[in-house]
C-alpha cells in the first residue's frame, strides 16, 4: 500500500485525471483523519471548495490535501512529543497508565480518534 506522501504527490500530479486526484486525496483523508474520515473529508471539502464538477477547479483538490498535510504534520509532532515524555517517564521509574487527562489533552478518544 503506498503511503501519504505518494497520495499526496498523486494529488498534486496535473497530469492525472481530476477523478483519480480526487481518489488520491480521499487516500490521505483515510490515512490521516484527526475527526475520523468522514468528519475529515467534509471539512477538507467545505474549506478548500471542493466543487462537485471537479474538473471546474482542479486546485481545490491541492488546497486540501496542503491543509491535512499541515495538520498530519502537527500531528505527528505531537505524537513525538508525547512518545518523548513517557520515555523519559520510563526512565525515571515513573511511567504509569495513561491517564485519562493524556487522553483528553492530546484529544484522542477510544481507537486514537480525535472523536471522543
Amino acid at each position: 500500500m503506498s503511503g501519504f506522501a505518494t497520495h499526496r504527490q498523486r494529488v498534486h500530479d496535473g497530469g492525472l485525471t481530476a477523478r483519480a486526484r480526487h481518489a488520491s486525496l480521499r487516500t490521505c483523508a483515510v490515512m490521516s483523519a484527526p475527526y475520523g474520515f468522514r468528519a475529515t473529508y467534509h471539512h477538507l471539502c467545505r474549506s478548500a471548495g471542493v466543487p462537485a464538477v471537479l474538473e471546474s477547479d482542479p486546485q481545490s483538490l491541492v488546497r486540501a490535501v496542503e491543509e491535512l498535510y499541515a495538520a498530519r504534520q502537527l500531528c505527528l509532532a505531537d505524537e513525538a512529543a508525547y512518545a518523548a515524555r513517557r520515555r523519559g517517564e520510563k526512565a525515571a521509574g515513573r511511567r504509569g497508565v495513561p491517564t485519562d487527562y493524556d487522553r483528553r489533552g492530546r484529544r484522542l478518544g477510544p481507537g486514537g480518534s480525535l472523536a471522543l
